[in-house]
């Protein structure tokens, strides 16, 4: 039937303006190319469609479609990597922010323990309160830049760390990551070998096989295998690793809660008098070095350097409850 409807388009089509001995020559042509057409060998499949390009444009997923949207996801992974050691306005961003995330878990470690320090060592606490108050003289003068230069001193005085500033994004940096992105995509995608088409197809059966759901025409046993074979990494690369864990995160208290903190008794607590003595005592000791603090948190306040004011009051609770128990 087929052949006889392309037939008869050939002689509609040939049956307009050519002689009769044409379009009989014609025809000839046209049926032999059909019958060449239909008796050779179909073409071997691209490898791709390998994986299994089953009718209708659907990928099949196989081990080598899996091998290769992992190989993929890390020839993406490296084109970002390469972009963070750039030396562009994006790259040395990237950089001095991984600094910045390490000397910030430093600082924290050290305030932890400056107020132990500051009672175990009264020529530190005069140190810091000699910068503190240089930086407020500046202040007072209406020099904000050495007000600023003088506090970052005396959190140097805290630890070398505390000095490090936060970087700020450069002009342009919404546009340099776009670029990374489409840049670290394009690797990918040119990795993995499959067309962009190709490529959504896989990753959506992919991730309806690792989430638990029916791609479209269903997943095949075989591809559940070749899925659940490589389900660690193809979670990582999909992020699905992090959003499951998120959502056990939320969920695991309360079971967690009725399990074990219920019959666990209470620890008896610290007698309030006890307590209260403690940090009276601490006041007392440190009155002084308190009151100075407290003039410098109030000075920040009024300046708006709300994280200064934060960072003398959080010194102020660590003298007053340092030794109490609690």
């Amino acid at each position: 039937m087929r052949t006889f409807r392309l037939l008869l388009a050939v002689l509609v089509g040939l049956s307009v303006s050519t002689p009769a001995s044409a379009q009989f020559k014609k025809l000839k042509d046209a049926v032999a190319k059909k019958a060449e057409t239909s008796a050779a060998p179909s073409a071997p499949q691209a490898p791709g469609q390998a994986a299994g390009q089953a009718g209708g444009g659907t990928i099949v997923v196989t081990p080598e479609v899996v091998d290769r949207l992992l190989a993929g996801a890390k020839a993406r992974d490296a084109e970002r990597e390469k972009a963070l050691k750039e030396d562009t306005p994006y790259g040395r961003y990237h950089r001095a922010k991984a600094a910045y995330a390490t000397a910030e878990s430093k600082c924290n470690a050290a305030k932890g323990t400056w107020a132990q320090r500051l009672a175990a060592n009264e020529k530190l606490g005069e140190r810091y309160s000699a910068v503190v108050d240089k930086a407020m003289k500046a202040q007072e003068k209406g020099d904000m830049a050495g007000y600023e230069a003088g506090m970052y001193e005396a959190l140097a005085i805290v630890d070398p760390s505390c000095q490090v500033k936060e970087p700020q994004q450069p002009e342009g940096y919404s546009e340099a990551q776009r670029a990374v992105n489409e840049r670290a995509e394009q690797a990918g995608h040119k990795a993995t070998g499959f067309e962009g088409r190709e490529y959504g197809l896989a990753s959506d059966r992919v991730i309806a096989i690792l989430t638990g759901n029916e791609p479209p025409g269903g997943a095949s046993a075989s591809e559940k295998t070749a899925v659940k074979a490589r389900d660690p990494e193809l979670k990582a690369m999909y992020g699905i690793r992090e959003a499951q864990e998120e959502r056990l995160a939320k969920q695991a208290p309360a079971a967690d809660t009725a399990r074990v903190v219920a019959p666990t008794p209470a620890p008896a607590p610290i007698a309030p008098p006890a307590y209260d003595q403690c940090m009276v005592n601490n006041i007392q000791r440190h009155e002084k070095q308190i009151q100075a603090l407290g003039d410098r948190g109030s000075a920040a306040q009024e300046a708006g350097n709300t994280a200064l004011m934060m960072a003398i009051a959080d010194t102020i609770r660590r003298i007053q409850m340092a030794g109490c128990g609690k």
